[in-house]
């Protein structure tokens, strides 16, 4: 009989692997970097900055913001001032020479004429200058023509003129009146006149207020400029007719008493024709003033974006 096996006992497991020796500690800790590190250093050009542009122009393609230099254009801050003082003056003056010189003194002084025609010349000046500027800033389109300083000139021009073609009209109709069979000619003939000189003084505001809407500036102060004094006049008329000739005629009229009805037919309409001039031309020299420096930090820009573009391989290179 053969001799039985003997099974070994069950074979112990495998020890685990070993595991690999930490490394080592570092002895110091790995360099943080900062963000004003990673970002890339900008110039001197600060435009960039307002512009919200990326300045790392060597790593984007290069387009330009501006092919060309911001146009030169006229200051017309100084105009704007002496036009405001001249017309402050011009009031000062009607006011104190029919104080001092009597009845009628007023239509016939030089000295009221001068501060009105030195107005008048500051006034078309400075529409002038600003049309100029704002034709070079923005170009013309389709459908808005270019700013011309020429046509407001001519505008202005007309403006006042008309106001002395419908005057003489009205002195023309006046000697109609009398006769019944010419009365109602001479009505339609002033009534055409005055309307005519409406519309005419109209057009400069107009040309003003289409001008300001094409560079961008708020036309309801140029709006103003032409209503607002308007208003005033109808205002010093109607206080004038009902109430206030009467009272001041009723112990006859003073020097002071002359004084107070020109203050309210002239006077008060011209210092709100003042104001709404003054506030017309700032936004509309603001606009412009805004307009040029965007143009300036945009070419500023540019040129900066311009001179950190690589420089090109060699001719003929891989």
């Amino acid at each position: 009989m053969p001799p039985a096996i003997e099974s070994s006992p069950a074979s112990p497991p495998p020890p685990p692997a070993p595991l690999p020796p930490p490394l080592p500690a570092s002895s110091s800790p790995a360099p943080v970097t900062s963000a004003a590190q990673t970002a890339p250093s900008l110039g001197p050009a600060t435009s960039s900055a307002r512009l919200g542009l990326d300045t790392d122009a060597s790593t984007r393609p290069f387009s330009p913001l501006r092919s060309d230099p911001p146009p030169h254009i006229f200051a017309t801050w100084w105009l704007r001032y002496s036009l405001f003082l001249t017309m402050l003056v011009a009031i000062a003056v009607v006011l104190l020479v029919e104080y001092g010189s009597g009845p009628g003194g007023v239509a016939t002084s030089p000295i009221v004429m001068l501060p009105h025609l030195m107005a008048a010349i500051l006034l078309v000046s400075w529409s002038a200058l600003a049309m100029i500027g704002a034709g070079r800033l923005v170009p013309s389109t389709h459908y808005q023509h270019r700013s011309s300083g020429p046509v407001v000139v001519l505008l202005w021009l007309i403006a006042f003129v008309a106001p002395l073609g419908a005057f003489r009209v009205i002195v023309w109709a006046q000697d109609r009146f009398s006769d019944p069979s010419d009365d109602l000619a001479a009505v339609m003939v002033t009534v055409g006149a005055v309307f005519v000189s409406f519309v005419l003084v109209w057009l400069p505001f107009r040309y003003h207020a289409r001008q300001a809407h094409r560079i961008g500036a708020p036309a309801r102060p140029i709006l103003e400029w032409f209503w607002a004094p308007l208003v005033a006049a109808v205002g010093g008329v109607t206080i004038t007719a009902f109430g206030l000739h009467d009272l001041l005629l009723e112990d006859g009229l003073t020097a002071a008493e002359r004084t107070l009805q020109i203050a309210v037919l002239y006077g008060l309409p011209a210092f709100v024709f003042a104001l709404s001039t003054w506030r017309a031309t700032t936004v509309f020299d603001e606009v412009i003033d805004l307009r040029w420096r965007t143009w300036r930090s945009e070419w500023d820009q540019t040129l900066h974006d311009m001179a950190a573009q690589p420089p090109p391989g060699p001719e003929g290179g891989e």
